[in-house]
């Protein structure tokens, strides 16, 4: 029986999470897709690399959408069972609330380590394959901007004249560079070949000349270096930032755990730096087990809806949700301000909605309502009521 109990839980949970996982995702998305689509005008980006633009964003994503979504999907569930009378049904034959834990806690365990994964593996991922796509696209905008026997001015200060382009190679001949931004003291470079590179590993572009002199005059002096190979690091002109994270510079985004431990410890704790990377650490720990909790404290606040009336626990669900990064947020601003300890800022919120969660378990569990149900309760179902469709206190088709 409660294999067959658990495996039904479980079904009837499973279906809601994966439909408000993909809508919160769409409109977290929407909110992000504006300054993205000002890099698919300036780069022309192609559908295949928006799709993989789009799913290196996504890991950020999943930090906020699967712990909502796993919330929402347990009241959704729970609420339906409660509505179709099956909760009454399962308390007459003593099976309660806790009993009806096992398979919730499975379910909150999954997504949790799924919201860890993300944060830890596919975010850092995900930021280093952005920017490695970014500079890729820069290099081949910059590469096909340049036309033989014309002058280029799509760099920042820089001015480049090539006199052919070697269609198989992409290689060019006869370049001219004007470098201006070392104010006083212009370059002039005169070389016989060239050609762009990307550096991922440094998020740079390129520019390689070979054979070739450099001009230098600064007042009454002037200075001809000749070489055999040269190379000026280009400035990217276009946008360096896609939904306000930079992709020019890796950042502490682009890396995993044991990085930010390391470049805590290089910086000292106290520091500007240090802390920051600290808060990040302790962030991608904190939100998953965030998550885990309010999974769980969807149940008892879906126990609170009565058969035959508007679900209490979906707005409520939300308002706790919200109420929760709102303490998470303020936890972590205290500890970047330094009035809290980083541990103590990052993971205050859980302890503090871990608590409420114990709290709301047991009152439901022994069939008392909450104090702040009963206060919610009127001015919410008043709300409710003005939504169309079913009014409170009717009974359900």
């Amino acid at each position: 029986m409660p294999l067959l109990l658990y495996t039904y839980i479980a079904t009837e949970i499973l279906a809601p999470f994966f439909a408000s996982f993909l809508i919160i995702n769409a409109i977290l998305f929407l909110g992000r897709l504006v300054p993205l689509l000002n890099v698919i005008f300036d780069f022309g980006v192609g559908s295949g690399d928006f799709l993989r633009l789009c799913a290196y964003m996504l890991p950020k994503l999943m930090m906020f959408s699967i712990p909502m979504a796993s919330m929402t999907a347990v009241i959704v569930a729970v609420s339906r069972m409660v509505n179709d009378n099956e909760i009454m049904a399962l308390k007459a034959t003593g099976i309660g609330l806790v009993r009806l834990l096992p398979p919730l806690i499975v379910i909150a365990l999954s997504t949790s380590m799924l919201t860890y994964f993300s944060a830890v593996t596919l975010i850092p991922q995900g930021t280093l394959a952005m920017k490695t796509l970014f500079l890729q696209m820069a290099k081949e905008k910059i590469d096909k901007g340049v036309q033989a026997g014309q002058f280029s001015e799509g760099l920042s200060n820089v001015v480049l004249y090539i006199d052919a382009v070697d269609q198989q190679t992409r290689q060019w001949q006869g370049v001219y560079v004007s470098d201006m931004r070392h104010g006083d003291t212009p370059l002039t470079i005169v070389a016989k070949t060239g050609s762009l590179t990307a550096q991922p590993e440094n998020m740079l572009i390129t520019l390689t000349l070979a054979d070739g002199t450099l001009h230098r005059a600064n007042e009454n002096i002037t200075q001809t270096i000749r070489f055999d190979s040269y190379r000026i690091n280009l400035p990217i002109k276009t946008p360096t930032e896609i939904a306000g994270t930079s992709i020019t510079e890796v950042g502490k985004n682009g890396m995993n755990q044991d990085q930010l431990l390391e470049q805590a410890a290089t910086h000292g704790p106290k520091s500007p730096i240090g802390l920051s990377m600290l808060i990040e650490y302790h962030t991608r720990m904190a939100l998953p087990v965030g998550g885990f909790i309010l999974t769980l404290l969807g149940l008892p606040l879906a126990m609170l809806a009565k058969p035959g009336r508007r679900p209490l626990g979906v707005p409520l669900g939300l308002l706790l949700f919200v109420i929760y990064y709102i303490l998470f947020t303020a936890g972590r601003a205290s500890a970047e301000s330094g009035n809290l300890p980083v541990v103590v800022g990052m993971w205050l919120s859980n302890v503090l909605i871990a608590l409420f969660t114990i709290m709301l378990t047991r009152q439901v569990a022994s069939e008392t309502t909450p104090l702040f149900v009963t206060r919610l309760s009127g001015p919410v179902l008043a709300l409710l009521a003005r939504l169309p469709g079913i009014k409170s206190g009717e009974k359900q088709p």
